[in-house]
């Protein structure tokens, strides 16, 4: 039982050191209350930053992407799936599915160099590359 104590005792401390490290209230900032939120996961690696966004259903004519300063803005709207055979009667028992639009700021560090910068969408996930403007093996903290 203690392994299990140790590794929840590591979990607290690393969420703790997380959270201290987010400042302001709007870090990952969110759509607001009118919209969703896509999930996101940020990797570092050593020559570049990547961003994945959960999007499965959209549009990729509907996603907007911009850097401004040193915020990443993903932006777009989602479309409510549509049901199979609309013409028949409905009863909904379970709506998870997000639909609407939606924007999510991802802070990024200022060494990237943003002009090549690249997106593509695969599989439900957009993909964004963003490589750092120097080379060397260096990590920096978002």
């Amino acid at each position: 039982m203690h392994a299990i104590d140790d590794n929840l005792q590591e979990l607290s401390k690393s969420m703790e050191a997380m959270m201290e490290g987010i400042t302001a209230p709007s870090y990952f900032g969110s759509s607001g209350r009118d919209s969703w939120d896509p999930p996101v996961n940020v990797y570092e690696m050593s020559q570049e930053l990547v961003v994945c966004v959960e999007l499965a259903g959209i549009h990729p004519g509907d996603l907007d992407l911009q850097i401004e300063g040193e915020i990443l803005h993903i932006r777009g709207h989602r479309n409510k799936p549509d049901i199979p055979d609309p013409a028949r009667e409905v009863s909904v028992h379970l709506m998870e599915i997000d639909s609407g639009k939606f924007h999510r700021k991802i802070p990024v560090p200022p060494n990237l160099d943003f002009s090549a910068s690249t997106a593509n969408y695969k599989n439900g996930y957009v993909w964004i590359i963003l490589p750092k403007r120097d080379s060397e093996n260096t990590e920096t903290t978002i």
